[in-house]
């Protein structure tokens, strides 16, 4: 088997192998819930901790629908094996990190040969660049879902701060707490500072995020009648510090410690400073 260099790799000739892939390692070392909710699959805390939303249609955005459409037989089936070859990489990444796991890890846990793997993906950067974009659509997806929600729950809002609160709640809500996701997030970013020629597909996937949090923060401030009073795509960067500061936090205490203790206390009063109602 060959070392963290392993991406210099050639294909083989295999197939998928028709066994089922090996359980991860349990990651049990740290918050793991989220005001009292248990933990989910990690398709759903790609997206948040909100498993099920309603669309704006009124349907159901599940982590099943959040992933990229896909065709009809085999480029069903195509999909469905570069999915699991991701899925594999997430698990990879957070445990070896981006450096440390190789393609015969993914492999591994995939349950795949290294035919299968290079016949969906050209190297190890290749599907590393397929997961941050996937995570990144997810997490758009799941934050279209919660400004309908948030809708429901500023119009029986006594009061603006009451409304800030509601929205603070959301935004909690679509962050995964547990450990994994935020792994993989700092793998990602890290991965991307080493290498810069492979930074514009990651600052795409961000800024895309970025703008639809903006959007999601400035409609919601305005149904509370509030309007924010400097660029929208700051306070979502400084609204983002203060979230990944209090997960970070709540991890690094171990298990028990509440992910959203800071995040809960700052962000209603942040948004309030950062914020004038709206004149009528």
């Amino acid at each position: 088997m060959s070392g963290p260099s392993a991406i210099a790799d050639h294909p083989g000739n295999g197939t998928p192998v028709q066994t089922a892939p090996p359980a991860p390692p349990p990651t049990d070392d740290g918050p793991s819930h989220r005001q009292g909710l248990e933990a989910t699959a990690d398709v759903e805390t790609a997206i948040g901790r909100d498993a099920e939303s309603p669309g704006e249609d009124g349907s159901v955005i599940t982590g099943d629908l959040a992933a990229p459409p896909v065709g009809r037989g085999g480029s069903a089936r195509r999909e469905a094996t570069r999915q699991r070859v991701i899925d594999a990489a997430r698990e990879v990444f957070a445990e070896r990190g981006v450096i440390g796991g190789t393609v015969e890890d993914i492999c591994e846990r995939a349950g795949f040969t290294r035919g299968a793997f290079y016949s969906n993906f050209a190297d190890k950067e290749d599907v590393l660049e397929a997961l941050f974009v996937r995570e990144h659509a997810r997490r758009v997806k799941h934050l279209d879902a919660s400004l309908a929600l948030v809708d429901q729950e500023l119009a029986g809002a006594p009061d603006p701060g009451t409304g800030v609160a509601s929205i603070v709640d959301r935004i909690l809500r679509s962050v995964p707490a547990d450990r994994q996701p935020w792994l993989v997030q700092a793998e990602l970013e890290i991965h991307a500072v080493r290498r810069p020629d492979l930074v514009r597909p990651f600052l795409d996937a961000s800024d895309r995020l970025r703008a639809r949090i903006a959007v999601f923060l400035e409609a919601a401030m305005a149904r509370n009648g509030r309007r924010l009073i400097v660029d929208p795509l700051d306070v979502v960067d400084a609204s983002v510090a203060v979230v990944e500061r209090s997960v970070r936090r709540a991890l690094l205490a171990g298990r028990g410690a509440d992910p959203d203790a800071m995040a809960r206390v700052v962000l209603p009063a942040m948004l309030l400073a950062l914020s004038r109602p709206v004149e009528r």
